[in-house]
């Protein structure tokens, strides 16, 4: 039952705690109201930690949290509220037992009971627990006073719970590693107040948007080598592939502003990728948006994962993953630049330089192995000016498959080892040499990757 009618002060009237409680619960009401209708599911955790070495030994330990419960109570651990006791779980995981989700619980309030326990050695059911600390008047900063203060009956507990009296937020997984220790699941997913609550939403959104990006890339590089405009006489392919870069493009500016804004509500992202993901069924006969999932605050990983899957699925019908281009951008004369965004390219792949100059094919090659240097973007400039050499180019007869060759266009295997490719990858940056030998320039950098 919610409280939101507030007190009636009048001079001369006799005071008695339960005046300073009723007003005290109108506020608590009239914000969590407010902030219930405003936003759907404002409640979750807005940072979190659990003890991962404790974990070792059976034993579930928070090291910090913050958040707001179902109800609008909210907690700080440890700088506001003190951190509830370690739960050891080896007795509840037993053999059967793929996994256990650990939460955090607290008592809910009830209308008309004891919400506060003045006992010295509570009991546990109460909501609050009574506890003196000293207070200093503000004023002066001085004049300490015992104050009794109302501490939260926050706790561990294994879900499923019995107790229908206790709100609960998950806040891990617990399982069991190929040794057979206890481990927490990386793939959990919390009720998050906000995106950077959670380690694994994070990610994929930071993987999804480097994905569209180079899809759209190559698309986009497509459609400027046949005229770049959308005119009558095309090809069905050529259609379909106007209206996947649609896709693409309508979802990539929303989800790179939710990816680099952090601090948004878990359910926004949901929303841009539940769109991408009915705009892909478009491509796929056996695909319907009536099977995608809806949000569910409580347990939002199976509904993100199934999206991301379906996602990155679908973007492989019309664009192949195997070939990532890496744009090379002038960076200064003769210099050029390229930011490496997919993970995937650092992995197990192969790199294709890929050059077109008006010189002639032989002069091309020759001078391709010769004078071009691949390093990274901060020291390709170093190795210029030291005349070193930089990451080996090997030359190929004739382009790998998955390329779209270019006519008149000579494709070099860059090797990946050497102390410039290990700067590349700290620097997820790669910088390209092409002197004045080799005129009017048209490089592209290519990476395949292994499947």
């Amino acid at each position: 039952m919610k409280l939101l009618s507030r007190v009636v002060w009048a001079e001369g009237m006799y005071l008695a705690p339960q005046h300073f409680q009723a007003q005290n619960r109108y506020f608590e009401e009239a914000v969590h109201f407010a902030t219930a209708s405003l936003w759907r599911d404002a409640y979750g955790l807005a940072t979190c930690q659990l003890d991962a070495d404790a974990l070792r030994n059976g034993t579930v330990s928070l090291l910090h949290a913050r958040g707001m419960f179902q109800d609008g109570l909210p907690f700080d651990i440890p700088e506001c509220d003190p951190r509830p006791d370690p739960k050891n779980i080896v007795e509840q995981f037993l053999p059967a037992t793929d996994s256990l989700t650990i939460a955090l619980a607290v008592p809910r309030w009830v209308q008309g009971q004891q919400n506060c326990d003045l006992d010295p050695i509570p009991s546990g059911s109460a909501r609050y627990t009574s506890t003196v600390e000293m207070v200093h008047d503000e004023n002066t900063g001085l004049d300490a006073k015992p104050v009794q203060l109302g501490r939260k009956n926050i706790r561990l507990v294994v879900l499923p719970v019995e107790d229908e009296s206790l709100l609960t937020i998950p806040i891990g997984r617990v399982m069991r590693d190929q040794s057979g220790h206890f481990v927490y699941d990386p793939t959990h997913v919390a009720p998050c107040l906000r995106l950077s609550a959670s380690e694994r939403l994070s990610s994929m959104l930071q993987r999804l948007v480097e994905i569209l990006e180079e899809k759209s890339a190559v698309v986009t590089q497509e459609h400027q080598q046949t005229g770049g405009t959308f005119q009558t006489g095309m090809s069905a392919r050529q259609v379909a592939q106007f209206w996947f870069l649609h896709a693409i493009n309508s979802s990539l500016t929303p989800l790179r502003h939710i990816l680099l804004a952090k601090h948004r509500h878990p359910e926004e992202m949901f929303r841009e990728m539940s769109r991408l993901a009915g705009a892909l069924c478009t491509f796929s006969l056996d695909s319907n948006p009536r099977s995608l999932p809806a949000y569910n605050h409580y347990d939002p990983g199976p509904g993100f994962a199934y999206l991301d899957e379906h996602i990155i699925r679908h973007l492989e019908i019309i664009v192949p993953s195997q070939a990532v281009v890496i744009p090379l951008k002038p960076a200064a004369r003769y210099f050029y630049e390229g930011e490496i965004r997919d993970q995937r390219c650092l992995g197990r792949s192969r790199w294709i330089l890929g050059v077109r100059s008006p010189v002639g094919e032989a002069d091309v090659i020759s001078k391709t192995l010769q004078l071009v240097k691949v390093c990274s973007g901060q020291f390709v400039s170093e190795l210029v000016k030291r005349a070193l050499p930089g990451l080996t180019l090997n030359h190929i007869q004739v382009p790998p498959s998955a390329i779209s060759a270019k006519v008149d266009a000579q494709y070099f295997v860059v090797s990946r080892s050497g102390p410039c490719w290990e700067h590349i990858m700290r620097t997820r940056n790669v910088g390209v040499y092409v002197p004045g030998d080799l005129p009017s320039p048209e490089i592209e950098l290519i990476v395949l990757l292994e499947s």
